[in-house]
């Protein structure tokens, strides 16, 4: 028993200040009441104990004015504890709520993961400043990114189907695994960028500088034999054939061939 008694201390010390016991009262002969005090000690053996200390003459009749538990909470206790779940819960949503939209700002501003995985179709990032944004596995169907500043991002494996990035800046972006067919590249500076072989598969490349881009031998080939790999870039001046290394490729087949 005395094992125990400790245990019991501890769980009566852990019990919120808001569910505190309610003694009972005692009454006196003349009318008078007086409430019990409940306070914890510990005699020499080192042993936890609650000890009750009645404040009371002999002659007093003890009269219990209600039924009591200790571990009942009384009812202005229970309704403090309901409206303070309440409001807790109150908070908790609203800041669930808040931190949402802290993250979606925190996404637009340039941190975090920026617009990859959205669905961001027919929408218009024309003529803007985004470099270095991530648009990894983006939904970009008939967006518009038409001279806008795109150095550094990144279109990995982005379904990009009749995007327009005409005039755009796109050198350095990650192009592979992006689904590009009926895409515009006519007069973007694509300089450093990484291809696969949907390039073949863009509306236009015409005007475009695609200067040390990267892509396959094979899809490099495919890209020179269209027909509108031509024109000359507005902004760098390079001419579109020469930028894709028609030449040497020229002089390599004449070399085959040759051979």
């Amino acid at each position: 028993m005395r094992s125990f008694l400790p245990i019991l201390a501890a769980a009566a010390a852990s019990i919120p200040l808001s569910h505190a016991f309610h003694a009972p009262t005692r009454r006196s002969k003349h009318g008078g009441r007086q409430r019990q005090y409940f306070s914890g000690r510990t005699d020499n053996s080192g042993r936890a104990d609650t000890v009750a200390t009645a404040l009371f003459s002999e002659k007093e009749e003890i009269t219990t004015t209600s039924s009591w538990s200790p571990w009942s909470p009384s009812p202005s206790s229970s309704s403090s504890s309901s409206k303070l779940e309440k409001s807790i819960a109150s908070s908790v949503i609203g800041a669930s709520i808040l931190l949402g939209a802290a993250a979606s700002a925190f996404a637009v501003s340039g941190g975090g993961l920026d617009y990859a995985g959205l669905d961001i179709s027919g929408r218009d990032y024309g003529n803007g400043n985004y470099k270095g944004k991530d648009f990894t596995q983006v939904l970009a169907k008939a967006t518009n990114f038409a001279n806008s500043n795109l150095q550094g991002c990144r279109f990995y494996n982005s379904f990009l189907t009749n995007a327009d990035y005409e005039g755009a800046d796109v050198r350095g972006v990650s192009f592979e695994r992006a689904g590009l067919e009926g895409v515009n590249f006519k007069n973007a500076v694509a300089g450093g960028a990484y291809f696969d072989q949907s390039l073949s598969d863009v509306a236009s490349i015409e005007g475009g500088d695609f200067t040390d881009a990267q892509m396959s031998d094979k899809t490099l080939m495919v890209i020179c034999e269209r027909e509108d790999a031509k024109g000359t870039n507005p902004t760098t001046g390079v001419d579109t054939r020469d930028s894709l290394i028609v030449r040497e490729m020229a002089m390599a087949r004449m070399m085959m061939v040759g051979a």
